[in-house]
């Protein structure tokens, strides 16, 4: 009976050790960030978790879903600023070649972006709304800017 007893403290004393370690205080800091909707935060806490135990599956979750998010806002941020460009060189009705060819360039770099960004994330499902918006504006600019680039001569005057 004592060996039971003595085994039990030992466990009990291994599992608080851990669950009160600084690593796993910072992991759980790290997912009330993440909740909170703070991803940078929560990314930042869960990297010095790791740092301080490189085997803490937790924070290991919390710093991967964090980075996802940022990831995401950072290509929503960039395509927002790339949409409110493109549809200002827009409304002037006439492009030169400089604005022409800067409109190709912001549809290759959402194209070659957004392949990447879904390769390596899971976006939520509001985020993967905003992404499908932009995707098909931009596949629209991208269809347009062909037909323009196709029409003859005489056409594009």
């Amino acid at each position: 009976m004592r060996i039971i007893a003595l085994i039990f403290i030992v466990f009990c004393v291994a599992v608080m050790s851990v669950y009160f370690s600084d690593s796993y205080r910072l992991g759980r800091e790290a997912n009330e960030a993440f909740e909170g909707g703070d991803y940078e935060g929560a990314y930042q806490l869960a990297t010095q978790a790791m740092e301080k135990d490189p085997y803490n599956r937790f924070a290991y979750g919390i710093s991967s879903q964090a980075k996802q998010r940022l990831n995401v806002q950072k290509f929503l941020n960039a395509t927002k600023a790339n949409y409110t460009e493109a549809f200002e060189l827009l409304k002037s009705g006439v492009l030169s070649p400089r604005e022409f060819l800067q409109l190709r360039w912001m549809v290759e770099e959402f194209n070659r972006n957004y392949r990447e960004l879904l390769i390596l994330n899971q976006p939520t499902a509001q985020e993967n709304e905003q992404l499908e918006q932009y995707k098909k504006w931009f596949l629209q600019l991208e269809k347009r800017l062909n037909e323009v680039k196709n029409a003859p001569q005489s056409q594009k005057k």
